[in-house]
């Protein structure tokens, strides 16, 4: 007697071939990891981008973040890219101070004209964000043989990284702002245990 088929519920579905799930899961593990880490450590963007609707997306970050190997993962990613670009606190650390440190006399000859790029000073040079020349119309000029000669002439653009952005990546780096907000509140401790001096009249 043949077996009768029977039809999965409504909201059922059929099981899948053994480890398809745990397959996509690791899957999705390793879409999270390498999004969290280029984008700047944004988990729940990078759970959306793994798969995960945007309801849970929050939830299932927190809970992949929790998870050990999850963890280790990311550590293990994070070295890898280290060391293959040869990025260090050091390096990282020097191009902030080439930011804070940036003096844009020195992008300058002594006859006031833009220095080439190929003249700039390692530190200066660092320091910029964008370089950009743009020719424009110019004008005409006779040459000895009575021919007609075009002069163009350039617009020069340069941009520099933000210092007030950099400058805060190394307060946090070394902790100053903490610093400060515990000399505030120490501050703030002594004036509330000092007594406010008391009218003549109230004594």
């Amino acid at each position: 007697m043949a077996k009768a088929k029977t039809r999965a519920g409504k909201g059922q579905h059929p099981k899948g071939k053994a480890g398809t799930s745990k397959e996509a899961a690791e899957q999705r593990k390793a879409l999270f990891i390498e999004d969290f880490i280029a984008n700047g450590g944004n988990a729940t963007k990078a759970a959306i981008v793994a798969g995960f609707s945007k309801k849970s997306a929050g939830a299932q970050a927190s809970r992949l973040l929790k998870d050990a190997k999850v963890a280790e993962a990311i550590e293990r990613r994070r070295k890898e890219l280290r060391d293959k670009v040869e990025l260090t606190t050091e390096k990282v650390l020097r191009n902030l101070a080439q930011t804070l440190m940036f003096d844009p006399r020195k992008m300058f000859n002594a006859d006031g004209s833009l220095k080439r790029m190929q003249d700039l000073d390692d530190d200066t040079a660092q320091a910029l964000a964008g370089f950009e020349v743009v020719e424009m119309a110019g004008g005409m000029k006779v040459d000895g043989e009575g021919g007609v000669q075009h002069i163009p002439m350039y617009t020069k653009k340069v941009k520099w990284l933000d210092k007030n952005s950099a400058r805060e990546q190394a307060m946090k780096h070394f902790g100053l702002y903490e610093q400060d907000n515990d000399q505030i509140g120490r501050a703030m401790a002594r004036v509330i245990r000092v007594p406010a001096k008391q009218p003549e009249h109230a004594k």
